[in-house]
């Protein structure tokens, strides 16, 4: 997955962001929904725009979503429960949409001089922005 992402940005500033953000995204989906399962399948889709930014898609096969953790424990030390937060620091948007028969997780991020600055921190939304 990493070698398919990043190969889609060849060449991209932020390939190593985007990179980062949807293994944390697959991760999710094999740790959390029915594509962690023996028959398991998910799918990720990359569209670059214009050079300038990238929609990154992870799409799982569905299931009640797994025990959702509230983040790092308060001594800090834990070792799960930082991914979303990593894309949501990361990403320009982000969000979920999908039910029980399949969630697909997504993020947008982008580079150059019209993403000066770090993005926005939108919550996720089941709207795409």
């Amino acid at each position: 997955m990493r070698a398919f992402v990043g190969g889609a940005l060849d060449g991209c500033p932020a390939a190593d962001d985007v990179v980062l953000m949807a293994d944390e995204l697959v991760s999710n989906a094999i740790q959390h929904t029915c594509s962690g399962e023996s028959a398991g399948t998910f799918r990720v889709r990359v569209t670059v725009r214009a050079g300038t930014s990238v929609l990154v898609e992870v799409a799982d096969a569905g299931g009640r979503w797994g025990e959702q953790g509230a983040g790092p424990g308060a001594d800090g030390f834990e070792t799960r429960g930082r991914g979303l937060n990593i894309v949501g620091a990361l990403a320009a948007s982000w969000g979920v949409t999908g039910d029980e028969a399949g969630h697909i997780v997504w993020f947008t991020a982008g580079w150059g001089p019209s993403a000066a600055g770090r993005p926005s921190r939108r919550r996720p939304s089941a709207a795409r922005a």
